[in-house]
């Protein structure tokens, strides 16, 4: 089978992309990390983790309203008012004797009878209103015991407490006795009688919050006697397609270089199957109205928990989607890059909303239709089933992630050999069968590719039941996946909250064959704070825990690792200089140096900047340059300082180095606080493609 795009031979290294590229599970682990913060942090309503509502099973004239329950999840026990059945119920068809009145028939009566037929009771009869059939709900006095014959499902009243079937009956010719001729010892009390609460007992939890609500569960619901649930809110994601290619799906192209919508309309219908969110249709933007799509995303996190955005993410002239949301929106990137196929641009950004009390969680997907979808099933599902399950807030942020759910897998025959791509894994889009052993089959699932896979031909999800996770090829060994061999499929249909996998047991999240899986990396963190202040004391404690603090609250302890730092005046910074202060003992330990001036005079700060450039191994200008932005958004004169920053790799230093100013600290901060990590790395020599950093 051949694949139009598939690369056979590796390109050519590339040195031009701002973002490394992450292998996937790094990338999911990413997110939810971002998304279990986003819900932890205590002013969050992003999640709506404590959000609930009403929901009924009825409406006023009875009319069901079970499509509005369905897929919800309980945000409460739901307890049994009433116990369940309600009544004894019969079993079978037969006849209500009470045992302790059974004989054989060595002593049975006048014909060899053993019970007086009292009357009938059948399913629905109800003894308080049947006046006509009284008298099969009462014991009579007699020669003979009384039996009353009972349709399963009826009730079998006192003092009636077991069932004979009627298999086992003799009835007489005129109806009105009955032999029973099975041995009586083997009719106890509760035999083929469904006692009171045998099913759900009174005040038992029919359903426990955190319940998926599915189609049995409404049953379970009206058997417990609940008319309303309380469920959790779920998220709204905002959908937005952008390019000036674009017109809306209703119309027709008339005009060559025009295509219809098709990203958004899928999105929105991926996005409403999995009941675990609230779609908004946030219509189309081009490319070329920035203050036009500025304004849109900006009132898209106003109103929305999640942003979902495709197209404008690539290297192209017109992909602006990044620097909107990074540079006009504040929002920090936690990666633009992914080690897959399709979907290699996605990326995933959070923007801090401290007015709304919130964070808002955004992915800007490829414009390319199959890779918007495969990215949202790999990425955007697991986000939302976070949210509207919400987390446990005393557990750690990385026992969080190891207990979320993603999609459910299963291992899958191939049917055909397929090529390997040798640049990236693939997720393929395959069809699945079952060979059942009883049917000449080994007992495995086969999956057989839906054709050419090219990221924008939608054909090639058409039948497809889900991804399998082929390695990249390698030249020489390995470029084809044979057919015969087994490899991970996730599953794309059902719903998640109940067909899914903890990240803890996917094979998914522990890599594809052949591919190492990076843990979190979360760097070390040293504060230098250099003052014109001479002393060490009570000013210049402050000051630092001022500026401590100030770093903290942008970076977070749960993103970067706080280490030792150290207080320098002006004076003993000119006396021993950056490279001195740099190879003090309380930096060591560091990844990341944050040399802060606070009061130094301007001439003292083109000093340490000079100084500095001189023992840097190379240069992050684009890296000091976002942090000059970020601080003159809030100290327009902290755009003066020279901002310095670069990469240390010599003399057993090994880390990123920044010089930055107290005044607006905390705006450039944010600006680098997605490029950091990805520093570090090249810091300490790692071979990552990067540029401006």
């Amino acid at each position: 089978e051949e694949d139009e795009e598939m690369t056979t031979q590796p390109a050519p290294a590339v040195t031009d992309a701002v973002h490394p590229m992450v292998p996937v599970p790094v990338a999911l682990r990413t997110v939810l990390r971002e998304t279990a913060k986003s819900i932890i942090s205590s002013s969050s309503s992003c999640a709506r983790n404590n959000t609930t509502s009403t929901v009924r099973l009825h409406d006023d004239d009875g009319t069901p309203q079970y499509s509005h329950v369905l897929g919800k999840i309980l945000a409460q026990d739901v307890t049994v008012t009433d116990p369940y059945p309600p009544f004894d119920a019969s079993i079978m068809d037969g006849y209500a004797v009470k045992s302790a009145d059974l004989v054989s028939s060595a002593s049975s009566g006048e014909g060899g009878y053993t019970h007086r037929i009292a009357g009938q009771i059948y399913a629905g009869d109800d003894g308080d209103s049947d006046e006509n059939n009284k008298a099969a709900y009462e014991e009579q006095s007699g020669p003979l015991p009384t039996a009353a014959y009972v349709t399963t499902g009826a009730v079998v009243p006192a003092p009636y407490d077991a069932v004979v079937p009627i298999e086992a009956i003799t009835v007489s010719s005129d109806g009105q006795h009955l032999r029973i001729n099975s041995d009586p010892t083997k009719t106890q009390p509760g035999t083929w009688i469904r006692k009171v609460g045998c099913d759900i007992a009174q005040g038992d939890v029919a359903l426990a919050a955190g319940t998926v609500l599915q189609p049995p569960h409404i049953g379970i619901l009206i058997q417990a006697g609940a008319h309303e649930v309380v469920v959790r809110d779920v998220p709204t994601v905002g959908v937005l397609s952008t390019g000036n290619e674009i017109l809306p799906s209703h119309r027709h192209p008339s005009a060559s270089g025009k295509i219809p919508d098709v990203n958004r309309p899928v999105l929105l219908s991926t996005l409403a199957s999995w009941d675990n969110c609230i779609p908004v249709d946030l219509g189309i933007e081009t490319d070329d109205d920035v203050q036009r799509l500025t304004a849109t995303l900006a009132s898209a996190m106003d109103r929305c928990d999640v942003v979902v955005t495709t197209g404008g993410i690539s290297m192209g002239e017109k992909d602006i989607m990044e620097d909107v949301f990074v540079g006009r929106l504040g929002a920090t990137v936690h990666f633009g890059r992914i080690h897959m196929k399709p979907g290699k641009p996605t990326t995933f950004m959070t923007v801090e909303m401290p007015q709304k009390q919130k964070t808002c969680l955004v992915f800007c997907l490829p414009g390319n239709p199959v890779s918007g979808i495969v990215c949202s099933h790999l990425f955007v599902r697991p986000c939302l089933d976070m949210l509207v399950r919400g987390v446990d807030a005393t557990a750690t942020v990385d026992d969080i992630v190891d207990s979320a759910t993603v999609q459910e897998e299963i291992t899958a025959t191939l049917t055909k050999d397929v090529k390997l791509d040798v640049e990236r894994p693939e997720y393929r889009r395959v069809t699945l069968t079952h060979k059942a052993k009883e049917r000449g089959g080994g007992g495995e699932f086969l999956a057989s590719s839906t054709g050419v896979q090219r990221s924008s031909r939608l054909m090639s999800m058409n039948g497809a039941d889900g991804l399998m996770l082929l390695p990249k090829g390698e030249p020489g060994d390995k470029m084809a996946a044979k057919a015969g061999e087994q490899y991970p499929v996730m599953l794309l249909g059902g719903a998640i909250g109940t067909a899914g996998v903890k990240v803890r047991d996917s094979i998914h999240m522990n890599g594809l064959p052949g591919e190492k899986v990076e843990a979190i990396f979360e760097p070390k963190l040293a504060p230098v704070l250099i003052t014109n202040i001479d002393d060490d004391g009570s000013d210049t404690t402050k000051t630092y825990t001022r500026v401590g603090a100030n770093i903290l609250d942008v970076l977070g302890c749960k993103d970067f690792c706080p280490c030792n730092g150290t207080t320098i005046s002006t004076k003993k910074a000119a006396s021993i200089g950056i490279s001195g202060i740099l190879k003090s003992s309380e930096l060591e330990h560091a990844d990341i140096v944050l040399i802060v001036c606070s009061g130094t005079r301007f001439q003292e700060n083109l000093t340490l900047a000079a100084e500095l450039r001189s023992i840097i191994d190379k240069n992050a200008d684009a890296m000091a340059l976002q942090a000059r932005k970020g601080a003159a958004e809030t100290h327009p004169t902290s755009a003066l300082f020279e901002f310095t920053a670069g990469f240390v790799n010599h003399d057993g230093m090994e880390f990123v180095v920044l010089l930055l100013p107290d005044n607006g600290l905390k705006g450039a901060l944010r600006k680098i606080k997605g490029l950091l990590p990805h520093g570090v790395k090249v810091a300490k020599g790692q071979q990552l493609r990067s540029k401006g950093i």
